[in-house]
């Protein structure tokens, strides 16, 4: 008997910035403020209070708060102690996982309910592998190790307990439950699923001929107009038509850099793009490196 698996073919996109481990003393704040990536905070000691588009989250030792991205959020340490917590800026751009992520503006994870998952064993792994990789910098405490004084194998391997942490996150029960508890999550009706989705199936074929069609030739194919077509949409699927296609168009990029031979040149034009230079500067948006960066080397 001849028995073969194949797994699905895979080139998603885990981007990080500002990874890393700070200690900040009584009276310390960082201002109200919002970027595109979602970050996730871990209090290692101490107390802070995060200020998450109005309310007033604790986070004290072992709690994790997931915050959405684009969502305004600033923090204070008005205890009498220092606040040493971990944190991650990163994006995903898996639509499932970023579904799990966007419940709500933000999740918080308690102590007692991290303590039952892998987290604990996740974070002492990348303590270690920080704490090996400061022994080896000359940079010293003071300043930050450049990513590029990190060795290929600590970098991979960093990277990886990220997503596994980012996973666990999203598959943890109990901060499903704070997402929700947090969210105020809008009624749709059936008639407004349908339309989301007639308008879904038309994204798709979108993002395959982006120079034949349009958002607004959409909703005049349903029938109805372009701030409904975006506003249905948005509402139930968590993101705009605009992004949503961006995504897609995202994923091909990545599948052919990685699965063809095809020049970078012929797949910003096969992908609509009016120049290598507009494609390469999304491209770069969509992941934190060039085309051909993030093309495999053969050698």
């Amino acid at each position: 008997m001849e028995i073969e698996v194949y797994f699905p073919n895979m080139t998603s996109t885990l981007q990080i910035t500002g990874c890393g481990f700070n200690v900040k003393p009584p009276g310390w704040s960082y201002p109200i403020h919002h970027h595109h990536l979602f970050e996730l905070a871990y209090g290692f000691s101490g107390e802070a209070r995060q200020h998450v588009n109005g309310n007033t989250v604790c986070v004290r030792e072992g709690d994790w708060l997931l915050v959405k991205s684009g969502v305004k959020h600033g923090t204070d340490n008005r205890s009498d102690s220092p606040y040493s917590f971990f944190n991650i800026h990163f994006d995903v751009d898996d639509p499932e996982l970023r579904k799990r992520l966007s419940a709500s503006d933000y999740g918080l994870l308690p102590r007692a309910d991290a303590e039952k998952t892998r987290l604990p064993s996740y974070m002492k792994h990348i303590e270690r592998i920080l704490t090996e990789s400061l022994m080896s910098s000359t940079y010293g405490t003071a300043n930050p190790i450049p990513l590029d004084r990190i060795g290929p194998g600590p970098k991979i391997e960093l990277q990886a307990y990220v997503l596994l942490i980012v996973k666990e996150i999203a598959d943890s029960a109990s901060i499903r439950t704070s997402l929700a508890t947090n969210a105020s999550l809008p009624v749709i009706s059936t008639l407004e699923t349908d339309l989301a989705h007639a308008v879904e199936e038309r994204l798709q074929l979108m993002a395959l001929s982006p120079a034949e069609e349009t958002i607004a030739g959409i909703a005049r194919q349903l029938h109805i107009s372009r701030s409904q077509c975006t506003k249905t949409f948005t509402k139930v699927y968590g993101v705009s038509p605009r992004r949503y296609v961006s995504r897609l168009i995202a994923g091909r990029a990545k599948f052919m850099l990685v699965t063809t031979s095809m020049s970078i040149e012929d797949i910003a034009l096969e992908l609509g793009f009016r120049s290598l230079s507009h494609f390469s500067r999304q491209f770069r948006r969509w992941t934190g490196v060039s085309p051909l960066q993030y093309r495999p080397k053969h050698e």
